[in-house]
């Protein structure tokens, strides 16, 4: 089972990414932001490291995922995240209000979600 301060520590990397993208971008323009690669990627990195197994592994198979509203966020959230700007491979092209809106329900969400993903797995000894 997931400790509470991991799912703490999520939520808490979530919120750090959304303060990155909201207020630490390079170039902002009608609501679209340049943010260093490399910021974001240090974000995801520790939140990938902090998920459970079986959260991840409904990230990849995608079986049974529309029941969970954070997993298919997080995975539409990774994909607008990874968006490259053409003039400099470092930099990331980001929609905010898209992302927000993302990042926002995935943090509303995981909890719940990861507690019930692990329910499952539990029951059919995955």
């Amino acid at each position: 089972m997931t400790e509470i301060a991991d799912i703490v520590a999520i939520k808490d990397y979530l919120k750090k990414l959304q303060k990155i993208i909201n207020f630490d971008h390079t170039f902002s323009f009608a609501g679209v932001r340049l943010v260093k690669k490399s910021k974001i990627d240090d974000i995801l990195c520790c939140v990938y490291a902090k998920l459970p197994e079986s959260y991840k592994k409904m990230l990849k198979t995608k079986v049974d995922v529309q029941r969970y509203n954070s997993v298919i966020c997080y995975g539409m959230l990774t994909k607008l995240l990874a968006r490259k700007f053409f003039l400099d491979k470092n930099m990331c092209i980001l929609h905010i209000t898209e992302i927000n809106k993302l990042l926002s329900a995935v943090i509303l969400g995981i909890e719940r979600d990861i507690n019930n993903i692990e329910k499952v797995f539990e029951e059919h000894n995955i």
